[in-house]
């Protein structure tokens, strides 16, 4: 780690933004699976100050749903906060949705939808495909632990983590812009208060015709919220599929930190963007990684963790080097330098 680093402090933050590239310009291969740019946008969201205004700029319908939940208002804010385990968790869907569903072409209505036939839900103002995948909790949990031995206490964490996602409610808002031909582009507001997915359990049980029990096979289906496959065909991420154990191995631990996992996310993303040299400011990086922290005044130990999830990226090949430098204004800013052949 750059020693200069562990002496500044931050400057302004601005929304995090994701530009997409040319549509399926890099589709993946054998090694590589798709994850939605709108939902790594969701979850790499973050606040530095309270959203004052955030009440009274919701739908109608948003706030009903809301008062439903009985959630404080003043507790609610936009965009996806996940627990580092969660976020494990989402990361292996993400990839058994890519395995389970037709992922070669995008003009077809079972795009990433699935093994177990999508649903149509409401999503913001309009209907729309819910995934849906069928698999065992053990090979959930084995991508969750990075192809190491699962155990059972390991299946029922696994479960544990789901049913509270089930559980859990997120104010997502965002735009969808679709480019038209010609320079036009058009542009649509997703506003929707719900899940990230729902948790069907079943139990399959074949019986011969003597109705003797020939085998019992325990399956989850679940049903993922459309932000799983929205536009995934022009504005994705590409992850190596074993981005799991690689960063595991780097860390040299399965309790990888907040900070570590969205520090990658955010890599990722500049990397699938084809900006293989971003740079931003040291206080947007600190908020992005964890704005809670900053909040709190804990800038130190935003810099300790900053430091290893730098080496963990380096490890996992995405990161390249990095230096700091001085800003038009006078801010520090960090420098990122990603491998463009980062497979």
């Amino acid at each position: 780690m750059d020693k200069n680093l562990k002496n500044q402090l931050p400057g302004l933050r601005s929304e995090p933004g994701f530009q997409p590239g040319k549509k399926d310009v890099e589709a993946p291969g054998v090694g590589k699976f798709k994850r939605s740019g709108h939902l790594t946008d969701q979850i790499l969201k973050y606040h530095p100050k309270k959203q004052l205004t955030l009440w009274d700029s919701l739908t109608t319908s948003t706030k009903q749903k809301i008062q439903a939940d009985s959630v404080e208002v003043k507790s609610i804010v936009d965009g996806i906060r996940l627990s580092p385990s969660e976020q494990k968790v989402i990361d292996s869907l993400t990839k058994l949705l890519h395995e389970k569903s037709q992922n070669k072409n995008p003009e077809d209505s079972t795009y990433y939808t699935g093994n177990a036939g999508a649903e149509l839900v409401q999503y913001g103002d309009t209907e729309t495909q819910a995934p849906k995948i069928a698999f065992t909790i053990y090979e959930l949990t084995k991508e969750y632990k990075g192809g190491d031995y699962v155990a059972g206490k390991d299946i029922e964490n696994v479960k544990k983590i789901l049913q509270e996602l089930d559980s859990r409610r997120y104010l997502i808002k965002y735009i969808e812009t679709t480019h038209q031909k010609g320079g036009g582009r058009t542009e649509r507001t997703i506003e929707t208060y719900s899940s990230l997915l729902q948790v069907i359990e079943l139990t399959e049980t074949e019986y011969s015709g003597t109705d003797i029990e020939l085998s019992k096979t325990e399956e989850t289906v679940i049903v993922l919220n459309p932000i799983f496959r929205r536009q995934i065909d022009s504005k994705y991420l590409l992850l190596p599929n074993d981005i799991n154990q690689r960063t595991i191995e780097a860390y040299g631990s399965h309790n990888i930190s907040e900070i570590t996992l969205r520090l990658r996310d955010y890599l990722v993303r500049e990397h699938s963007s084809r900006r293989f040299t971003p740079e931003i400011s040291i206080e947007k990086l600190y908020y992005t990684l964890s704005d809670k922290w900053m909040k709190e005044s804990r800038k130190k130990k935003v810099r300790e963790y900053t430091e290893k999830a730098l080496q963990v990226c380096k490890d996992i090949g995405i990161l390249k080097s990095y230096k700091i430098e001085t800003g038009a204004k006078g801010e520090k800013k960090i420098v990122f330098t990603l491998d463009k052949d980062w497979k």
